[in-house]
């Protein structure tokens, strides 16, 4: 029998903890538990527990109920207080008759004598959740080491916490193993040590209230045959531990179980649903309910997990009642789903809080713990062509080929998975807002924050504001991750661009701001946008500068073709070249680039790109500007080196990658003063810099008709594109981003 493993769950409530648990069961008169013992212990023979007990909350009025089963052993959850400070634990006594309950409770206003008596009538003890706060009880150091000196067991799994809880409550109790080190404790507090073994070994329990989770945490003792012989173990400290997954939906379960029974007890709960909630609660095993819940509802969970999967899909079945039956009712239904939805988010959020303050006093101990990082690139912007999806595919390429950690994470219907890319099927696709063309995903929260926890993910960079992107952030926060954010795209001066409202920009400002306050680092690509964010109120200490290379093996001279316009635009002959690439869009300050076109009608202008505002570029365009399209790869390598001049009149540029494809082509470029091109251009140089449409013009004639300065300033610009290596860039910037690093590139 010695490999036979006795198991019992040893932290448990029933209907008998009856007094209400916070300030909301206490305000509407909720006890703790409604569960009935016999439920608890059905359900715990069920999942193979070999022993059963209840611990209510200073009583043993439930376990009594079942105490005359051959398996059951009666225990009690005490509330006992430090008598110099009123500070209080909690302490599971296990194995105690009637007469041992009286007495203990008269005890439980000193921990001194209450203690000793356990030890005195060799009742098997442990101390509950030891860092666990009890009414507020302050936890330091101090406090923490007189409970070493006092309990010889410790419970450190708990079913309602986290698995970083574990780790230091372990890590604490293994400080502190041998008499030596017990005796200057003892000798340091001037506590007598109520120590019967040298090493405190250690407890498990589901601290369920609800009657679902019970019995998957455990309390294990090897070869016990009988109840005796595991309160022997117990008291012996010859334990094991053992527990099913820990999460939220432990604490869910038992805040929705009873809630349930509250409302039920009420009669609150509407006869039309009460057959699928109480197969939900566990209250029913109708097998029509659970066939009805898998093949109508799409829900293939465990029964301990139904809840938080009902809550998951809550959303998605609510959106698509408000599409088939728009109505006030139906947008009631969605906003309500929406609020259930982020309920298990906001227990995941109080569970990494407490486990936070408890990993803070654990340094106390000199306890650490740090995990490699393993950072969540999230984009709402992946096979589009623009320059966020052109550095989320980079870096995805150069985590593969360097071995990097770092997964892009997207949310789109029309890209499968790959390695080092994770795609959350979205609920919907949303227009993006002046680029209806752009679509973006909207994927279920809890499956993202699911992802991101178990896949391991200690960081979240988020390269887009977009839904993706925002639920990025709010997950990261919830989780604890550290979080770095990039600044791709003017959005506020784009929103003034297109509505004319000041106060809009104002407040989309204020948001970034806010976003870059909540992250450990913020990156922009130009010193314009670090002088911007700070003088809006970003911290200065948080804002890194993130300047791309360009891919020069790509984009060179080499490249230049003849011919290649006269064949791509279907002309006969053409004279000189003057180029724009970019989104066509009203931001881009292509009005400029016509009004030049217009002062130079034997030269040939070209527009590379495609947007919103083509339309209207195409109507009121002079004969001798011609747009394309899109180009990508070598073709767009061609169009750089088989022009003439780069014109690139944009007042928003975070940065102008164009700008450096254009120079490392070989082509002088003329940029706009405003915004951040010009911080690749050394005026007079290798390009000029212009701020009045007059200005631009001024800079091109000078360009067309000094062929010497042309290609000196060309030569100047090819040097200084090939500085700055894209690869080596962009890998000094993910290790900038995953904090492995300082940025080579970084402006102080």
């Amino acid at each position: 029998m010695g490999n036979f493993l006795a198991k019992a769950d040893l932290h448990l409530h029933s209907k008998a903890s009856n007094l209400p648990g916070g300030w909301f069961s206490r305000l509407i008169g909720c006890p703790e538990s409604f569960t009935e013992p016999m439920e608890i212990y059905k359900r715990l023979k069920e999942r193979g527990m070999s022993f059963i007990t209840i611990t209510d909350h200073n009583t043993i009025e439930g376990v009594l109920e079942i105490a005359h089963l051959p398996e059951v052993f009666i225990s009690c959850e005490y509330t006992v207080e430090f008598p110099e400070d009123k500070r209080k634990v909690h302490v599971l006594v296990y194995g105690l008759s009637e007469k041992d309950h009286q007495e203990l409770a008269r005890l439980r206003e000193n921990i001194f004598d209450f203690v000793k008596y356990l030890k005195e009538r060799r009742l098997a003890h442990s101390l509950a959740h030891p860092l666990y706060s009890v009414e507020r009880s302050k936890l330091d150091k101090s406090f923490v080491e007189k409970l070493v000196l006092l309990f010889d067991n410790w419970e450190v799994i708990n079913g309602t916490r986290g698995e970083g809880v574990r780790y230091v409550e372990e890590a604490i109790a293994r400080a502190y193993d041998g008499w030596d080190k017990i005796y200057h404790l003892a000798e340091k507090h001037k506590i007598e040590p109520q120590r019967i073994r040298e090493r405190i070994s250690f407890t498990a329990g589901s601290d369920d209230h609800g009657g679902m989770d019970v019995g998957r945490t455990w309390t294990a003792v090897e070869g016990a045959t009988s109840k005796e012989e595991f309160l022997k173990g117990l008291w012996e400290g010859k334990t094991q531990v053992g527990t099913e997954d820990l999460g939220e939906q432990r604490l869910l379960n038992m805040i929705g179980r009873v809630g349930y029974d509250f409302l039920k007890r009420k009669n609150y709960i509407p006869s039309e649903i009460k057959p699928l909630t109480d197969y939900i609660f566990m209250h029913s095993d109708n097998p029509t309910v659970g066939f009805l819940i898998r093949n109508f509802l799409g829900i293939r969970a465990e029964r301990t997990d139904m809840l938080k999967e009902v809550m998951k899909a809550l959303p998605s079945l609510a959106l698509e009642r408000l599409i088939k039956s728009p109505s006030p009712q139906t947008i009631g239904e969605l906003c309500l789903s929406l609020v259930a939805h982020g309920f298990p988010a906001f227990l995941k959020y109080a569970q990494r809080r407490e486990e936070e303050k408890i990993k803070e006093l654990g340094k106390e101990f000199g306890i650490t713990k740090t995990r490699p990082p393993k950072v969540a690139y999230i984009t709402d912007t992946y096979h589009h062509i623009n320059g966020v999806a052109r550095s989320a595919k980079l870096i995805r390429q150069i985590a593969m080929e360097e071995d990097l950690p770092f997964t892009v994470l997207i949310s789109s219907s029309s890209i499968r998975e790959e390695e080092g890319l994770i795609n959350l099927r979205p609920l919907v696709e949303i227009p993006t807002p002046f680029y209806e063309e752009l679509k973006m995903g909207l994927p279920n929260f809890l499956d993202l924050v699911d992802l991101l926890e178990k896949e391991g993910f200690t960081q979240v960079h988020i390269a887009t504001p977009g839904p993706l992107g925002l639920l990025g952030l709010l997950a990261g926060k919830i989780l604890g991750l550290r979080i770095t954010f990039a600044f791709h795209t003017d959005i506020p001066t784009y929103a003034r661009t297109y509505t004319g409202d000041p106060d809009l920009e104002e407040l989309l400002w204020k948001a970034f701001v806010f976003i870059g306050n909540m992250s450990h680092k913020f990156f922009v690509p130009s010193e314009y946008y670090k002088k911007v964010f700070v003088n809006k109120g970003l911290s200065y200490g948080k804002i890194g500068i993130f300047k791309r290379g360009v891919d020069t093996d790509l984009f060179s001279p080499d490249k230049r073709e003849d011919g290649f316009w006269a064949r791509r635009l279907g002309i006969k002959k053409h004279q000189r070249v003057i180029l724009y690439v970019g989104r066509v869009s009203k931001e881009k300050g292509l009005d400029n680039f016509l009004y030049v076109a217009k002062c130079f009608p034997e030269d040939t202008f070209v527009i590379v790109g495609d947007g919103p505002y083509r339309k209207e570029i195409e109507a009121k365009r002079p004969k001798n500007v011609h747009l394309t399209g899109y180009m990508v790869g070598e073709e767009l390598a061609k169009a750089y080196a088989s022009s003439d001049v780069f014109l690139f009149p944009s007042e928003t540029e975070t940065y102008g990658q164009v700008v450096l494809e254009a120079m490392a082509s070989g082509l002088p470029v003329i940029v706009s003063s405003k915004g951040a091109s010009h911080e690749h251009v050394q005026e007079g140089v290798n390009g000029f810099i212009a701020t009045r449409p007059e200005e631009y013009v001024e800079a091109l004639s000078l360009l067309l008709s000094n062929e010497n300065l042309r290609r000196s300033m060309a030569q100047e610009a090819l040097y200084s594109a090939r500085r700055l290596d894209l690869r080596k860039s962009y890998i000094d910037y993910m290790l900038a981003i995953a904090g492995l690093g300082r940025l080579v590139y970084e402006v102080d």
